[in-house]
């Protein structure tokens, strides 16, 4: 079985690690780093997805760069929400309240319809794919997005918990795309919208036992010894997110070698378009490790495709085909 490679940037504003939420301070200069990594992807025959929210939208600069790639069929334009800067905005958010899931469902509703009328009056385009900023979707919000017209979410990342400031818990959630059911993390064997989380795993094959060890050492009576911390210097036991912000390429490979080895159907990679310009986030803080994050990106991509023979897809092609192999064994 061929795996799809998709890649997908939360494209949006810089400041997020600032610990404010604000509704009116949201520069988006990083945009200015998108032509760059565009032509690696172009290079390498990959059309990233990229999730865009309120702010970019308004951008004049940034919705011209977005747009003349969309035009020319070397990206996919898909949605990303922040609550605390999408229409109808309401003051600076608490981190509880960032989280698109702890809103009210009317203000739930109302925002994404807003941001998902701006991209199909600022694109010309419906569209099909989702992430929630913070991840902070539930199966609530995953029907808004089904009666908007939405294909595909992308907002599950497995063997992760975001609950110590009111975030979604997915230590429940499959590795693997699934239909979402009567709970966001709980696949049914039909449904609306198609989960597909971002890649998460270990660099051991066997992720769930993987897993269970590593929750057994975060428990208080093993935390103290930070044993979670020497297994993964060790490379004993390595959590890994497919994500050039969260490690070097041979950690990066050492996760697409596992999910290959495993036969999944698809390996998400995900970061933020804030890290594609120097100083904006904590990955990228100097035009050096600017290009050392190329270089990932590049190597983990490029050996991707040539060595492991993965396909390159964005979210709503993947979503497309997945959606027409189920039919087909139904």
């Amino acid at each position: 079985m061929t795996a799809d490679l998709i890649v997908t940037i939360d494209t949006e504003e810089e400041g997020l690690w600032s610990g404010r939420f604000s509704a009116d301070e949201y520069p988006v200069h990083n945009i200015r780093g998108i032509p760059v990594f565009q032509r690696l992807c172009d290079d390498l025959g990959i059309a990233p997805t990229y999730l865009i929210n309120s702010p970019i939208i308004e951008d004049d600069y940034a919705r011209q760069t977005l747009g003349d790639i969309l035009h020319s069929q070397r990206c996919e334009i898909g949605t990303h929400i922040h609550p605390w800067n999408t229409p109808p905005r309401a003051g600076e958010y608490s981190a509880h309240d960032s989280y698109l899931c702890n809103l009210p469902l009317h203000v739930q509703r109302a925002k994404l319809r807003v941001v998902t009328k701006q991209i199909r009056q600022g694109f010309d385009i419906n569209p099909t794919s989702f992430r929630a900023g913070r991840y902070g979707l539930d199966r609530r919000g995953a029907q808004i997005l089904f009666e908007l017209g939405y294909q595909v979410d992308s907002s599950v990342c497995p063997y992760t918990d975001y609950s110590c400031d009111g975030g979604p818990d997915f230590r429940g959630a499959p590795c693997h795309p699934y239909w979402v059911g009567e709970q966001l993390i709980q696949p049914a064997a039909t449904g609306d919208i198609l989960e597909v989380p971002v890649s998460f795993g270990f660099n051991r094959t066997n992720f769930d036992l993987a897993f269970r060890i590593h929750e057994r050492l975060t428990q208080p009576r093993w935390r103290r010894l930070r044993l979670n911390g020497i297994c993964d210097r060790l490379g004993l036991l390595q959590k890994i997110k497919f994500s050039p912000e969260k490690g070097d390429a041979p950690r990066l490979l050492r996760l697409a070698r596992a999910y290959a080895e495993n036969r999944l159907p698809c390996l998400v990679m995900m970061f933020h378009s804030s890290s594609l310009v120097p100083g904006n986030t904590p990955y990228v803080t100097t035009e050096q490790a600017l290009a050392r994050f190329l270089a990932v990106i590049r190597e983990v991509l490029g050996t991707c495709v040539a060595e492991l023979g993965m396909r390159p897809a964005t979210l709503s092609e993947f979503a497309a085909n997945f959606r027409t192999k189920s039919q087909g064994a139904i």
